[in-house]
């Protein structure tokens, strides 16, 4: 299962201290959307794209914005002792805000991120009898680093007036999470929950703390020495208040539900797939942010 996370923007409406996005949105503060992992006892090394967008009073033509998000990530997963899962995801990310006034660009590393979990059971691996139903439990947590930049002052023309298009969040936040796959015969259902608590950054700005999370329908078609892997499932997120200098911002969080469909190539070598995303059920900064469909492409090897 694979990384999950979303944000945008939001014009200014009355004064400047309500120039906040949601806190849910392609920015740094997204959740994240893990997806489908091949052969949970084998160590990867991969490459991942992820494209977003969003529409910001979209019925307006002077206040329309419009946002992009692209991000690049390396990511891997291995083991340093038995039974314990480490990943890591390393983004880069070329944003793009569209306003009526002017285009911003800004491109860089992003915030990374590292998880350890814990494999409860897995009755394939550990059960010495065949079984009808196989099961497996991780669970664990981890943090994301400041290591993109957040540059955010209202009052400067020159930067997006907007704690939410920045490549990172300025904060050291924390993830409990929790995976979970059910198989019999060639179909499967995985399922991920993760909580982040997010802390106040040099700035003075917490974003809302998250919960958010994938259940995803899945079957493993045999072709040769290649399985095929079709899936449907959900997206769902949830984004608190965010919070500068003390006071909490109304405006911002959310709640996203987006159904997704992909596929994905296995090997005993590599794994290739793809995933869309579509919201179905969406309000965030109060229904001024309208998210559009998402996209996730990845490759990675494993050994």
């Amino acid at each position: 299962m694979k990384n999950l996370s979303f944000c945008i923007i939001m014009l200014l409406l009355a004064s400047p201290r309500q120039a906040f996005a949601c806190d849910i949105c392609g920015c740094a503060n997204s959740g994240a959307y893990f997806g489908l992992l091949p052969q949970s006892h084998k160590s990867l090394v991969g490459v991942r794209y992820q494209r977003m967008r969003f529409v910001t009073h979209g019925e307006s033509k002077v206040l329309r914005t419009e946002e992009h998000f692209n991000i690049g990530e390396l990511y891997t997963r291995f083991f340093p002792v038995k039974r314990v899962q480490v990943m890591a995801f390393v983004p880069f990310r070329a944003d793009r805000q569209i306003t009526s006034a002017d285009v911003k660009r800004q491109s860089g590393m992003g915030d990374i991120t590292v998880l350890a979990n814990y494999n409860l059971f897995n009755t394939f691996m550990d059960g010495e009898n065949a079984r009808t139903f196989n099961h497996t439990l991780l669970i664990g947590g981890g943090v994301k680093l400041p290591t993109g930049r957040f540059r955010f002052d209202e009052n400067n023309v020159l930067h997006v007036a907007n704690a939410n298009f920045q490549l990172g969040t300025g904060s050291t936040d924390f993830i409990l999470n929790a995976f979970y796959t059910l198989n019999r015969d060639q179909w499967g259902l995985a399922a991920n929950v993760s909580r982040k608590f997010n802390t106040n950054n040099a700035e003075g700005y917490r974003f809302g703390n998250q919960l958010y999370g994938t259940v995803n329908l899945y079957r493993s078609i045999r072709i040769g020495k290649l399985t095929v892997t079709p899936s449907v499932g959900v997206y769902g997120e949830h984004a608190g208040h965010g919070i500068q200098n003390g006071e909490t911002l109304g405006i911002t969080g959310g709640e996203l539900l987006n159904a997704s469909a992909g596929i994905t190539l296995f090997s005993d070598k590599w794994t290739v797939g793809i995933t869309g995303q579509k919201p179905v059920v969406q309000q965030s900064a109060s229904g001024h942010v309208v998210a559009r469909e998402r996209l996730l492409a990845q490759v990675a090897f494993l050994f």
